[in-house]
């Protein structure tokens, strides 16, 4: 197998990012079925159990591709002289928030009145978030009548996303052995 050099791995990681999102996807879908027959005799311990399950799920799939993205590009950095690249992980983790803040955007267009109700939708779309979505308001819930103070918290989920993946990113470029840093203190 040929070595992919910086550039092309940049534009393969977009695809590779694009098929996280459809895992992504699947699975928050295949939770919320779950969650929805589980939901009426767990109430909210429901929520809490499938939110963490569906967002951890998320979180490693992401984390998963800009480890190893990171481990190739920073390798490709140290041993032939490719183009330095340390935000790559950034970028990645601000790109799978886009289909989020689209539907988010839709969602406040929707509270102001400018397009009818499209709460149920917007936690459907976002089915990894739909667990913790539900505890703000049910699938009945007009767009209109939730709180601006929710739509502000609503904003704020997928900031994760961005820190999963820049981190992660940055452990693998950076080849920091975490483990190093966690168990053994410095004598400095």
């Amino acid at each position: 197998m040929a070595l992919l050099n910086n550039t092309q791995l940049r534009r393969k990681s977009y695809l590779r990012l694009l098929l996280r999102y459809v895992g992504v996807t699947f699975i928050g879908l295949s939770f919320a079925l779950f969650y929805v027959v589980a939901r009426k005799g767990m109430g909210a311990f429901a929520n809490v159990i499938f939110s963490f399950c569906t967002i951890s799920c998320m979180l490693c799939l992401y984390a998963d591709l800009c480890l190893k993205l990171g481990g190739e590009m920073g390798g490709n950095v140290r041993l032939h002289k490719e183009k330095d690249c340390p935000k790559h992980g950034m970028l990645l983790g601000i790109l799978s928030t886009i289909p989020y803040y689209v539907t988010y955007i839709i969602l406040v267009l929707s509270k102001a009145g400018v397009i009818g109700n499209f709460f149920g939708w917007f936690k459907l779309i976002n089915s990894p978030y739909l667990p913790l979505l539900d505890l703000f308001g049910k699938a009945d819930t007009k767009a209109a009548a939730i709180p601006i103070d929710y739509l502000i918290i609503f904003a704020i989920f997928p900031v994760i996303n961005i820190v999963v993946c820049h981190l992660c990113y940055k452990i693998s470029y950076e080849r920091i052995d975490v483990a190093k840093k966690v168990l053994y203190k410095n004598k400095d």
